[in-house]
């Protein structure tokens, strides 16, 4: 357009055209050799002359052309969900052989293909048509373009991608309970015994002489691990049990006595008097030899007190019937009198050790202050005579007793089972035992006093002897050997809510010992690397989208409880710690003594199921961490995952499953093995496949015909899981004290993109990546420009402080802004790639992890700051630290979308029944994230006065829990 009349428009125009003219002329003059072809850009014209073109007709009419392509491809990509990162567009790549011109379209990663390659063509834009043709072809193919060519990809994401594969937490149901092993259902006359001797490894902790209780079941013990017994004000002692290796004989002789001591113990210490059957007798008890050395060697008969067996069998033959007629006590000296075990016939709660004859009191005589009190409506305090007998009054009447026997000081027993529980004797406990009491309307038992010290004691190992068993039986239910206390853990559940880390337990059940936390927070993290390299190697033809779901189908609470259900593993699970009344053994007919019948039910949570299938996969793991045998737990995984996509047995088995494809074992180029080499450089690991690494540096907008390799994004989801394994790993050994909580928290500083990428541009990664976007390029320069400054003035701030640049701050990297996604994602794809190159050599992994990124966490204190500023934990601390507010709640709730494509996970923040904020994402993690971001914008500055008036909030701080010490664990997950 120029103006009519305007002589400066008109040569400017006429100067234009006169140019023109000399530069086509020049061109036209140049050799055959410096022409560029293909350029042209009248598209029809060389369409027409183009003969090989094709042209596709869909069911409902819809033409595609090779034109036509073009728009149809470009709609296409528009539909897809757009990041922020950079604008969505098919790259077009041109490429020259045998004079013909091919083109490459690359989809974005949000595509369900990656692109296709165009057939040769004369001209560079029949070349563009001919690529993004095929590549509709594809799409119509997989069904992301409908019969009329408009795109359907939302519909088509992986079936099973918004299964609703979690389970509530909160849902709790009944189900059967083992209360006893297996090993005491076999009954019957025994022929041999086997001998397992039980002692406290520090005797004095009982406070009073003790020894050994020899147990004597059908079968071998295994070795269990020893335990701490607690005995009140700082006092404990290991258990000491020895299995031997040999039985004993078990003759009728045997049998019967054995038999006649175990059931005097019951009666006499328990107050349980049970009908004789030794076919139903799950074990039997025999007096112990206090020996100084006991191995597993050596001979069963001599670890026993034949002695003392004897004469309790001795006494019990002749008194058993009528034990009150017994009263040949009467003429033995005083002597006689010290250190007797003495029971209430008519009190099964009053037990007595006897000092010794006291001349100071007579039975008529006023029961001496702080005597042991006896409370209740029978018991009558008004001489010592009276203070000795626990009859009724009206049975009492018809009792004489002797006025001018001795009297006897004697002390008073605890009847404290549960020594499993650490506890502090109350002060009467202390004071209060001493009593003073006449033998005749009591009963002087043939137990030595250092037996029934040990009796005593035998409830509570009896407890946790059968919880080891119980949980063993687990293990073999499972086809796994795991070390009896690590079974014994990963199936203990001590409160309702163990698996809410960091909240304050319901229902805690004292003196379970460990719960499975940790080892659920292990196993998570094996189950997911052992899913993942299954997947890897049966599914080579899947992309990282699919590997996703594929193992989320796997890994999901909900698959873990199902299969659980069907092993009844629930039924292993231990739940409920010591019952006094529950700890009997089972089958036998009670003739005098209140029933004891163990509860054979247990309340349940579906994820508490779930978490003891994910702990004992990591009990599995760490019974063999030492001998770095990662086999039992693979099949732990194969045996509670019960998929066709995990079926291995071994560690060894999953290369098996891994068939080389064929851009890995061509032929490298020469600049695909120099980036080996240069690799090499920065990490000791030589490649023995260098296209491999090639690919591990291959953005997924880099063209396949350039060098022949996948993206990096298949070794990349490998290498993700690999390197969780390897951090889980560090901080499970070197911080053994600290909750799951604080585990994971400190985990996500170790894996996050914002540290990856610092280690990426330190390992100098970046520059060997292969991309073709503009935008990203620009993104890395800038990212590395800053996190160099941030380590440069790390250093320099060492130097100062009189420190070498090494010994910097190692922390440097928070500060910097998150990096391109492109960059941690590079240091995953390469610990993926040396892993498979090596032919699945787990080490090479926690080489690369102790080389590199073990320095940067030796103090994870420095990283507290960066997990509590988590936003969710951030919310958490604010709300309950600083509001004083117990009742809020960060709630989720999925959104399905009209036209069936991914859901919308939307979170909101509540607080006493008021929205705060709420946000949406895809996941409810990111969703939850960006809502407590919202909260927090909102709530930061209110005054505590106006957020209690706003929010109608009454909360006490005895509401608010970790109130009292200000420790708050919220979830950064």
């Amino acid at each position: 357009m120029y103006e009519n009349g305007n002589q400066d428009h008109m040569q400017i125009i006429m100067e234009v055209r006169r140019n023109e003219k000399i530069l086509k002329t020049f061109c036209q003059s140049l050799p055959e050799d410096r022409l560029l072809t293909g350029n042209d850009i009248d598209m029809d014209h060389f369409l027409a002359k183009e003969k090989s073109h094709r042209v596709y007709k869909t069911p409902a009419g819809a033409k595609l052309t090779y034109k036509m392509s073009l728009m149809v491809l470009a709609n296409f990509v528009d539909s897809l969900e757009s990041g922020n990162e950079t604008n969505l567009q098919p790259e077009y790549v041109i490429t020259v052989q045998n004079k013909m011109f091919i083109c490459e379209v690359i989809l974005p990663a949000k595509s369900p293909i990656t692109g296709s390659i165009g057939r040769p063509c004369s001209t560079k834009q029949v070349a563009k048509c001919s690529s993004a043709f095929e590549t509709c072809l594809e799409l119509i193919k997989g069904k992301h373009l409908d019969d009329h060519l408009l795109p359907t990809f939302t519909k088509q994401l992986p079936a099973m991608r918004n299964a609703l594969l979690a389970v509530d937490s909160k849902k709790r149901e009944a189900y059967d309970m083992k209360t006893k092993p297996g090993l005491w259902s076999v009954g019957g006359l025994p022929e041999e015994l086997f001998v397992t001797v039980l002692k406290l490894a520090n005797t004095e902790a009982l406070d009073r002489p003790s020894q050994p209780l020899v147990l004597l079941t059908r079968s071998r013990l295994p070795q269990l691990p020893s335990f701490f017994l607690h005995f009140g004000g700082g006092r404990h002692s290991d258990v000491a049990w020895v299995a031997l290796s040999r039985p004993i004989t078990a003759t009728p002789e045997v049998i019967a006595k054995v038999n006649t001591f175990t059931l005097c113990i019951f009666h006499d210490v328990f107050s349980k008097e049970y009908e004789s059957d030794v076919s139903k007798m799950s074990y039997f008890l025999a007096p112990g030899l206090s020996l100084d050395a006991i191995n597993a060697d050596v001979d069963p008969a001599s670890v026993i007190a034949w002695d003392a067996l004897q004469s309790v069998v001795d006494h019990q033959a002749k008194w058993g019937d009528n034990p009150w007629d017994n009263m040949a006590w009467k003429t033995e000296p005083d002597a006689f009198f010290k250190d007797k075990y003495v029971v209430d016939p008519y009190d099964g709660s009053r037990k007595l050790w006897t000092v010794g004859v006291t001349r100071d009191h007579v039975p008529l005589g006023p029961v001496p202050p702080n005597s042991a009190p006896r409370k209740g409506t029978r018991k009558n305090n008004d001489n010592i005579m009276e203070y000795s007998c626990s009859l009724w009054a009206k049975a009492r009447s018809r009792r004489i007793f002797d006025e001018n026997q001795r009297v006897i000081e004697a002390e008073f027993i605890s009847l404290r089972r549960n020594l499993l529980d650490e506890f502090d004797a109350a002060p009467e406990e202390e004071t209060h035992k001493k009593c003073f009491v006449i033998l005749e309307p009591l009963k002087i038992s043939p137990l030595p006093t250092t037996v029934v010290a040990m009796a005593y004691v035998f409830p509570a190992i009896i407890h946790r002897l059968e919880s080891y068993l119980i949980t063993l039986e687990a293990c073999d239910l499972l086809h796994l050997k795991i070390s009896p206390d690590l079974a014994l853990e990963a199936c203990t559940k001590d409160s309702d809510n163990s698996e809410d880390h960091g909240s304050e337990q319901i229902n805690f059940q004292r003196g379970m010992g460990k719960n499975y936390e940790r080892l659920e927070f292990l196993g998570d993290c094996f189950l997911k690397m052992a899913t993942s390299i299954s997947l890897f190697g049966i599914h080579p033809e899947n992309d990282e989208y699919s590997y996703h779901v594929d193992r989320m189908l796997l890994i999901c609470n909900k698959n873990l409880k199902n299969n659980a259900m069907k092993l009844k593993l629930y039924e292993y699970i231990r739940s409920q710690s010591f019952n006094r009344r529950a700890w009997y053994p089972e089958g036998l007919v009670l003739k005098k003594g209140k029933t004891a019948t163990a509860p054979n039910t247990h309340k349940l949570g579906d994820k508490s199921i779930a978490d003891v299938c994910e702990a004992m996969i990591g009990a599995a793991l760490l019974t063999y961490h030492e001998a770095k045998d990662m086999d039992t737990a693979v099949r732990a995984v194969t045996e509670l995952v019960s998929s066709e996509n995990h079926q291995v047995t071994c560690f060894a088995d999953y290369y098996k499953l891994y068939t080389k494809p064929k851009y890995q074992i061509a032929p490298a180029t020469e600049m695909q093995r120099n980036l080996a080499w240069q690799l090499e450089q920065n990490h000791p690991y030589h490649f023995n496949y260098p296209r491999l690494a090639r690919s591990a540096f291959t953005h997924p907008s880099y063209p396949y015909s350039y060098e022949h390799v996948p993206s990096y994004q298949r070794l990349e989801f490998l290498g993700d899981s690999l390197l969780d394994m390897a951090c889980v790993n560090f901080l499970y050994h070197n911080f053994p004290d600290k909750d799951p909580q604080w585990l994971t928290e400190h985990k996500m500083a170790m894996v996050s993109n914002q540290f990856l990428g610092a280690l990426c541009v330190t390992l100098g990664f970046h520059t060997h990546l292969l991309l073709f976007n503009a935008g990203f390029q620009k993104q890395i320069s800038d990212y590395v420009a800053d996190i160099t400054e941030a380590r440069k003035q790390a250093e320099d701030d060492a130097v100062r402080a009189g420190k070498s640049p090494q010994d910097c701050t190692p922390d440097y990297w928070v500060s910097v802004r998150q990096p391109p996604k492109c960059l941690p994602d590079i240091v995953e794809a390469y610990i993926g790639a040396i892993f498979v190159d090596s032919e699945y050599n787990y080490s090479v992994a926690e080489d690369f992890f102790d080389r590199h990124i073990k320095w940067y966490f030796l103090d994870m204190t420095i990283y507290d700051s960066f997990a509590n500023k988590h936003p969710t934990t951030f919310l958490t601390k604010f709300l309950q630290i600083n509001m004083g507010c117990a009742d809020w709640s960060v709630m989720t709730k999925e959104l399905k979308n009209i036209d069936g494509g991914k859901p919308t996970i939307v979170a909101m923040v509540i607080v006493h029944g008021k929205v705060v904020a709420d946000a949406q994402a895809e996941s409810s993690r990111y969703a939850k994230v960006a809502a407590a971001k919202k909260a927090m914008n909102l709530l930061s500055g209110l005054p505590l006065t106006e957020f209690r008036e706003t929010y109608v909030c009454d909360c006490k701080p005895e509401d608010v829990e970790g109130g009292e010490d200000g420790e708050v664990h919220g979830t950064a997950v």
